[in-house]
């Protein structure tokens, strides 16, 4: 399976929290960009995509007639799969009526709406662009536009934040009933404002508890957990994020946008002027590659599988690649178990709900 991926890095302002790929002030550049974008593209001509997901940034930050020029170069250039998975991220604010027409008539089927939270304190901390009320009129905006698989980003782990600001966030969004929950812990990295202010997150108990508050109300709100940070409805799982998961092959256009094909990696480079500059003289601005061995890939898939709750077959994975963890790895493996972090369940290896909680320390030990 092939999936597409798609950046836009424009957004109207840069988030405190922030340290992705994105530029501000920079609308003058939007159609030399799609420009660029396709050119990329032309070095795919008519391979087939079952997935296609625009994010960024702030895809829903370009204007109707940009949206509707990118959507029509996706066409002309990939043969896109009748069945496929065609999601587009969204800000509520700027979610205007002709865009949701553009959408719709486009194609896309999914929506992810960045909303983050329902609490307007903490839309002002984390420096959003919108408030409370504009988060559920985009969301009702995008059901009367006929939107029946919509995911909604969901924050927590902010400093000083009582349980039930998080309580009340995760009461609207139960009563909005969206197809998919996607969570995020907050985390400060370089380059944003926070990690510049040297914000400090909350204890590791304290976020411990809020996940485990997280995990139990969206399950009373019959949303299934299939991987450690989402949650959704059943059928309503990401295809595209499972793809990637699952060590499948994408290609990715745009700045800092990443691609695998067949074991091999490579990625654009991530700054705005350097990647237009090199689609416009060679129609790629790949900047780096990495011919991935079996190895890596073996250990790679095992990580991500241990990430979803279904977990891994290990047997199929070792002769898929050939490849069996060494004495020191296999000791490391079974330690975890015998600690409680994993289990064997109907012949898979998962974490059991404690380790799900330290999966990345986990990982960091074990490889």
């Amino acid at each position: 399976m092939s999936s597409l991926y798609i950046h836009i890095p424009f957004c109207q302002k840069k988030c405190l929290y922030c340290s992705f790929a994105v530029v501000i002030a920079q609308e003058h550049n939007i159609n030399s960009y799609l420009g660029c974008l396709r050119k990329e593209a032309n070095a795919y001509k008519q391979l087939s995509v079952q997935t296609i997901h625009v994010g960024g940034g702030t895809p829903s930050f370009l204007n109707s007639q940009q949206m509707k020029r990118l959507f029509d170069d996706i066409y002309k250039n990939f043969y896109v799969a009748h069945d496929a998975e065609f999601a587009v991220e969204c800000n509520p604010e700027g979610l205007t009526e002709e865009k949701l027409s553009v959408l719709r008539d486009g194609g896309v089927n999914r929506v992810s709406l960045g909303v983050q939270s329902f609490n307007d304190a903490r839309l002002r901390y984390l420096g959003r662009c919108h408030d409370s009320a504009a988060a559920v009129k985009a969301f009702e905006r995008l059901r009367a536009a006929g939107f029946s698989n919509i995911n909604l980003d969901l924050m927590f782990s902010l400093p000083g934040e009582p349980e039930e600001n998080l309580l009340r966030d995760l009461k609207v969004i139960g009563d909005l009933s969206p197809e998919h929950v996607s969570l995020y812990a907050l985390t400060i990295e370089a380059p944003s404002r926070f990690f510049a202010r040297q914000v400090k997150l909350p204890s590791e108990d304290i976020q411990v508890r809020q996940y485990r508050k997280i995990l139990a109300t969206l399950s009373r709100y019959g949303y299934r957990q299939y991987e450690v940070s989402n949650f959704s409805s059943p059928g309503y799982e990401s295809r595209h994020n499972l793809n990637y998961w699952q060590g499948g092959n994408y290609i990715g256009l745009g700045m800092s946008a990443h691609s695998h094909r067949d074991g091999e990696r490579y990625w654009n480079a991530d700054k705005l002027r350097p990647y237009m500059e090199m689609v416009s003289e060679k129609g790629e601005a790949v900047t780096g590659r990495e011919q991935l061995t079996k190895e890596k890939q073996f250990k790679e898939i095992f990580l991500f599988g241990l990430r979803m709750n279904e977990g891994v077959v290990l047997p199929a994975l070792e002769e898929k690649f050939d490849y069996r963890f060494d004495g020191e790895e296999q000791k490391r493996l079974d330690e975890f178990f015998r600690q409680g972090f994993l289990e064997r369940h109907e012949g898979r290896i998962r974490p059991t709900d404690r380790g799900r909680l330290v999966l990345d320390e986990l990982s960091a030990f074990l490889i």
